[in-house]
């Protein structure tokens, strides 16, 4: 009963209060051709809600509740301990896609025949374990610094506004775009595009393999960064303090 209120909030209100919001604006704005654009684009950046706010709240729970010591205390396997994290956060953030979809097909009446189905959930699924994996890297954080949702909260918003989710990443400044190809979702979500207007597998593999990458790499550097700061808590007994 005590996660309902997060069920409802990230699996409900959330995707249809943000989606409902820019595929209205982006209507309004370039024409109702457009819906598709604007519903997949934010529908897909929802897996960051799951992802980067899922995994920071793990750590940042284990440590306000005082079961954090005990779990770095234990001999578990750090690494099989440290990607359990995310597990739960990559289901909850497939769902939050399927939920937030479902409702812009029905208000706006979005026609997907066309769309590779398969290929489009295979995106969904890769995107969420990649945004899982840059949520790896800052829930780290969560071992030292008492506030690390903030954190979330920036990464979120910058997930939005730099990619491609609501404009071509060809828009940004050239630095801009360096750094959007550098994160989970750029890739992810033009390849999911491509996905709805029936492109193949092979059409999009190189998209998907490098979203995969991207993904992995921020999961490896958050596990280096977990190790090390899970023995400058020790030693300063960070991992205690709320």
């Amino acid at each position: 009963m005590g996660d309902s209120p997060r069920v409802h909030r990230v699996q409900v209100l959330l995707p249809v209060t943000q989606i409902l919001f820019f595929v209205e604006l982006g209507v309004y704005a370039t024409g109702r051709q457009n819906a598709l654009y604007f519903a997949l684009g934010n529908a897909l950046q929802l897996t960051a809600n799951a992802g980067i706010f899922g995994v920071i709240a793990t750590v940042a729970n284990e440590r306000q509740y005082g079961t954090l010591p005990i779990l770095l205390a234990s001999p578990a396997n750090r690494l099989v301990t440290f990607m359990s994290r995310a597990v739960v956060n990559v289901i909850d953030g497939i769902a939050t896609v399927v939920i937030g979809l479902a409702v812009v097909v029905v208000l706006f009446g979005l026609d997907l025949r066309q769309a590779n189905l398969p290929l489009l959930g295979l995106c969904v699924v890769i995107i969420s374990v990649t945004t899982a994996g840059l949520g790896l890297m800052f829930g780290s954080i969560g071992l030292v610094m008492r506030d690390a949702i903030i954190v979330a909260n920036i990464v979120y918003y910058l997930l939005l506004i730099i990619c491609g989710i609501n404009f071509p990443v060809s828009r940004l400044p050239g630095a801009l775009q360096v750094l959007a190809y550098s994160l989970p979702l750029t890739r992810g979500v033009q390849a999911a595009r491509d996905a709805a207007a029936g492109a193949t597998l092979g059409h999009v593999s190189g998209l998907l393999a490098g979203e995969l990458m991207v993904g992995a790499a921020w999961a490896l550097g958050g596990y280096f960064l977990f190790r090390g700061l899970e023995n400058w808590s020790r030693r300063g007994g960070l991992q205690e303090a709320y």
